[in-house]
């Protein structure tokens, strides 16, 4: 009997109801302390590089490279999952986050070096994938179905908080009083704390088998059967693509918008980091709140129509939003908060993805979660192909352009009316 079946057959406490599973509570605060260190500098990092010295196409480049190693990572954190457990999978990564963060700081940024910068930023990708999406991947195992939704949510909420809310509310607190370098070194306090909290609170249970080391021929088996479901099962591969799409926005703005609404715009550093904070905090409750509107009103309906249509209409009004107000404040403010809020609604997804392939749940989780990292890439990447021809209004307009592709593609993500009835999926 499966973890998610003992659940299922007895009766729930409170957090259980709510889909955080007993075992797994500390761990979503771990990811949240985690996420809050991994993010610090994201609202920053492109002006700080810039006035370094280095180009805006160099940090480009920089932040591209970074989301491709991201991306191979999110896969690999569900397709180990299997074979290497999710715990093993989370401490591997948090690990790696540290040593290469420190290369990137020490022999990086504080030498001026951007061949190390651009090697041990991109390295250091491989640490938040396999922390945080190593534990999505342990909650849609150890999650009863009908609760898997608002359970993501939860998940998706800890995320939130710790990469919007607390990542850019610190910045630009401390920024003014001890500088960015020192608040770039806070980040590795973040994540030991999370780390440590994984490694002493979360326990492996019986049903997850022995913390042994894995054999060469389970990691293979497990990267093997990750890398063929989309053939198997195409509807996950159009799941992937959503998943880039939805957060592809995000990632783009600190490679251009940033710099754009500091430097064309006029906006302070520490002005534009509380727009930065407020678009976080809003999709911080939206996260939240999504999981339990998708349970109720139907998954796909929330991820296309307030997902999908939401970010395009929000995108194009953060943008005209500044051409029209310039740095009036709440101008910049509202626009940014419903972004966030929309970007919540893409919540869902997570839910949506493994009911398509019940039996197959981890390697269902590293297509998503390869989505997810590609979003890291593909980012960076629409600014990287496009900036210097079309312009930020340009790649606005792209951007706006995929979230209507993504509303369109979610659709095709209903499951058939046999597994529908059979899983209890909600459509």
């Amino acid at each position: 009997m499966t973890n998610a079946q003992q659940n299922t057959n007895s009766s729930p406490g409170l957090l259980e109801r709510q889909g955080i599973q007993g075992s797994l509570k500390w761990g979503f605060l771990a990811v949240m302390i985690f996420m809050a260190g991994n993010s610090l500098e994201l609202g920053f990092i492109s002006p700080f590089l810039q006035d370094r010295g280095l180009s805006a196409s160099q940090v480009s480049v920089m932040l591209t490279v970074y989301g491709a190693v991201v991306a191979v990572a999110s896969w690999l954190s569900g397709a180990l999952a299997d074979s290497w457990r999710p715990r093993r999978v989370m401490l591997t990564g948090s690990v790696l986050w540290l040593i290469f963060e420190v290369i990137f700081l020490a022999g990086g940024v504080a030498t001026g070096s951007y061949l190390v910068m651009i090697i041990s930023y991109a390295l250091r990708g491989v640490g938040y994938p396999l922390f945080a999406y190593g534990f999505l991947v342990w909650i849609t195992m150890a999650t009863p179905e009908e609760r898997l939704g608002r359970a993501t949510g939860w998940f998706w909420f800890s995320v939130a908080l710790g990469q919007g809310v607390i990542a850019g509310y610190v910045p630009s607190l401390l920024i003014p009083v001890i500088g960015e370098i020192t608040t770039l070194w806070l980040s590795v306090a973040f994540v030991v704390v999370g780390g440590v909290m994984a490694l002493l609170l979360l326990k492996p249970e019986n049903t997850e088998g022995h913390e042994q080391r894995p054999s060469a021929a389970e990691t293979i088996a497990g990267l093997a059967r990750s890398a063929t479901i989309v053939v198997h099962r195409p509807k996950i591969a159009i799941g992937g693509v959503v998943r880039i799409i939805n957060q592809i926005a995000y990632f783009a703005f600190p490679a251009f918008f940033s710099y754009y609404m500091i430097k064309s715009v006029g906006f302070t550093t520490s002005n534009w980091q509380i727009v930065w904070a407020a678009l976080n905090l809003a999709n911080v409750f939206a996260s939240l709140v999504m999981g339990y509107v998708g349970d109720k009103i139907g998954r796909i309906r929330t991820t296309a129509w307030i997902g999908g249509l939401g970010c395009a209409i929000t995108v194009f009004a953060m943008y005209y939003g500044s051409v029209l107000f310039g740095t009036n404040m709440l101008a910049a403010i509202v626009p940014a908060m419903l972004f966030g809020i929309t970007l919540g609604a893409y919540v869902p997804l997570s839910a949506i993805v493994p009911t398509l392939a019940p039996d197959q749940k981890g390697s269902a989780v590293a297509i998503l979660n390869l989505g997810a990292g590609l979003s890291n890439f593909a980012g960076p990447l629409v600014v990287t192909l496009f900036l210097g021809s079309v312009g930020v209004a340009g790649v606005v307009w792209i951007l706006v352009g995929l979230y209507v592709v993504s509303f369109v593609l979610t659709f095709f993500l209903r499951p058939s009316k046999k597994q529908a009835q059979a899983e209890g999926a909600a459509a």
